[in-house]
């Protein structure tokens, strides 16, 4: 048994691979070799993971990636246990369905990073594409728990339909952040862009920076928020983001709505 299994690139890819093969809980039982025959998909064309990574370790439920994966795509898919680590840019679809255990970029990601997760955590250091945390394709949830971390921004849709859990963005969110959001909890440190929270049922929104507050909500009150403070003491010392001191000391906007739903999501903007 390794302390971890280590998967280097063997050579830059131009085109997409599927990788849901890889996953901490599942290299656990794996010897060399075995981890080596594993499938990755190019099309309809089958490819043996040990053809486009060097492996090294066996049975360890610690994997690390070296180089850049970014056309690897769904790397961490399903996975319930175990810690994978990506020392370069990843793919689309990073942590796809993740129900535990821990995923961490030390780059940007593509589209879809932790659609429909249901636990454990993932952090990206750099940025994010389109529909982080958001729900998969024709689904009515999206993720039910466990939490997302962006150091950087991320693009549109941004913890649409999420149901349960936190995701937090250290920089800038495109536009929809939250859209029709059931439940949960986002945080934008930077600017949202246009139709926040919208549709939205429960959950709540928070923005640090630029924001349009849409007509279907109605302004509550101004207070400090204790939960709101909690949930950034909690970022800051769990996965080392710093928090600037305004986000603790100033008081934030409290926005209702959806008018057009339930009506009991709310927009936290900090004045």
């Amino acid at each position: 048994m390794s302390e971890h299994v280590t998967l280097t690139l063997r050579a830059p890819l131009t085109g997409s691979i599927e990788a849901e093969c890889i996953a901490g809980d599942r290299f656990a039982t794996l010897g060399e070799a075995e981890i080596a025959k594993l499938s990755l998909w190019a099309g309809r064309e089958e490819w043996a993971l040990g053809d486009v990574f060097q492996v090294v370790g066996h049975r360890a439920s610690t994997v690390r990636i070296v180089g850049d994966v970014r056309h690897v795509a769904a790397i961490g898919s399903g996975m319930s246990d175990g810690e994978l680590i990506i020392d370069g840019n990843a793919g689309a679809r990073t942590g796809l369905g993740l129900a535990g255990g821990s995923i961490e970029v030390r780059g940007a990601a593509g589209d879809d990073v932790g659609v429909g997760m249901t636990g454990g955590t993932i952090h990206i250091r750099g940025d994010a594409g389109d529909r982080v945390g958001a729900a998969p394709a024709g689904a009515s949830r999206g993720m039910t728990g466990g939490e997302i971390i962006v150091d950087g921004s991320v693009g549109v849709d941004a913890g649409a339909r999420m149901r349960r859990g936190l995701l937090f963005v250290g920089r800038d969110a495109g536009d929809r952040p939250a859209r029709a959001m059931i439940a949960g909890t986002v945080i934008v440190r930077g600017n949202a862009g246009a139709e926040p929270a919208t549709a939205s049922k429960r959950g709540t929104l928070v923005v640090g920076g630029d924001l349009e507050i849409p007509a279907t909500y109605r302004y509550a009150c101004t207070y400090h928020a204790p939960h709101v403070r909690l949930a950034f003491v909690h970022i800051r010392r769990r996965y080392g983001v710093a928090i600037e001191s305004r986000f603790f000391e100033r008081p934030y906007k409290r926005f209702c709505g959806d008018a057009g739903t339930v009506g009991r999501g709310e927009i936290l903007w900090l004045s």
